[in-house]
């Protein structure tokens, strides 16, 4: 009964700890994206984190390529203070950049839900 308890136990003090350092980001669906690249007075930073090769069959225009695995050497071409919209082919490729960004302490950042593929094509 001890044991379990403590397992009980850790695995909650386990779920408050990714809570608390889980990366604080806004999610937006691929419609809001559109809405948000329409409206010229929000300054926001767009990175797409999918490969080049990826990036150049289809581009989003305004989005900047920093592949996932090339992120933290080129942190230093996101500014840490503009919000930051990240952007992969499903939205797990740019949250895990979110959460290396977030690390970093880059305070505003938003994940496009579905990535790419939840983009209306144009």
């Amino acid at each position: 009964m001890d044991i379990l308890l403590a397992v009980t136990v850790a695995y909650v003090i386990f779920l408050i700890i990714s809570k608390l350092t889980a990366p604080k980001v806004e999610h937006v669906s691929g419609k809001m994206l559109d809405e948000m690249l329409g409206d010229k007075t929000n300054k926001k930073q767009y990175i797409d984190v999918r490969t080049a090769g990826e990036f150049n069959s289809r581009k989003v225009k305004g989005f900047k390529n920093i592949p996932l695995d090339q992120l933290h050497k080129r942190m230093k071409e996101i500014d840490a203070d503009m919000p930051v919209v990240l952007m992969c082919a499903s939205g797990s490729r740019s949250m895990k950049a979110a959460k290396i960004l977030n690390k970093n302490g880059y305070k505003t950042i938003v994940n496009v839900k579905g990535g790419i593929s939840s983009y209306p094509s144009k």
